[in-house]
């Protein structure tokens, strides 16, 4: 026992102070782990959130650009409407336009045939009754006294057939046209002189050729 040196005496009593040291780095060492995983955590949860703003700024701008494409194919689909129906339009204003003009031909043709067939019937000594004006029936306040010839009336013409017809009891334009097979424009216009609302009996009237 005399032989122990000073140095293994003491040893015993300066484990406790290594223990307490040792303890205390541990600590210190697990606190600076800690803060620094907080820290890491606290970093990850801030890029976490983040890229969900992020994300969410990507799906407003989706919803954004998909109502644009939304209303630009509604515009497009309105605008094919519209040129659809002005083209229609368009089409219809055309057909009436040419229909206009082949009646207007139509009737030219008819006055002309009219205005022929009065002058031959005129050449025959055939004379065709009109009605007078209204100036010349006023302005004749007494019946002329003088006697003339009556003028030779030319035979009706065959239903179907271009001629002169005599107007009798309950005659009138369209009963007349639908009795010859023409229309009753072809028949005012082979008629311009004459008003259809005061026919007289006995007055004869031109009869154009019926249309194929």
């Amino acid at each position: 026992m005399e032989n122990l040196s000073s140095s293994e005496l003491d040893s015993p009593s300066k484990t406790p102070l290594f223990i307490a040291i040792s303890a205390v780095l541990v600590a210190l060492v697990s606190l600076a782990l800690g803060w620094m995983g907080l820290s890491r955590a606290t970093a990850l949860e801030a890029e976490i959130k983040r890229l969900e703003e992020a994300a969410s700024a990507d799906t407003g701008l989706e919803q954004s650009v998909q109502a644009n494409t939304d209303r630009i194919q509604k515009l497009a689909e309105d605008t094919n409407k519209f040129s659809k129906g002005v083209s229609d339009a368009l089409k219809a204003a055309n057909t009436d336009i040419k229909k206009s003009q082949s009646d207007i031909r139509k009737v030219m043709m008819t006055a002309g045939e009219a205005k022929k067939m009065v002058m031959d019937l005129e050449k025959k000594g055939v004379k065709v009754a009109v009605v007078p004006s209204s100036s010349s029936t006023t302005s004749s306040s007494k019946p002329s006294t003088s006697t003339q010839p009556a003028a030779q009336k030319a035979p009706d013409a065959k239903p179907g057939k271009a001629g002169v017809y005599t107007i009798k009891s309950g005659d009138n334009f369209s009963k007349i046209a639908a009795a010859y097979k023409v229309t009753l424009s072809q028949l005012q216009a082979a008629n311009p002189g004459i008003d259809s609302r005061r026919l007289r009996i006995g007055q004869q009237i031109v009869i154009p050729a019926p249309s194929n």
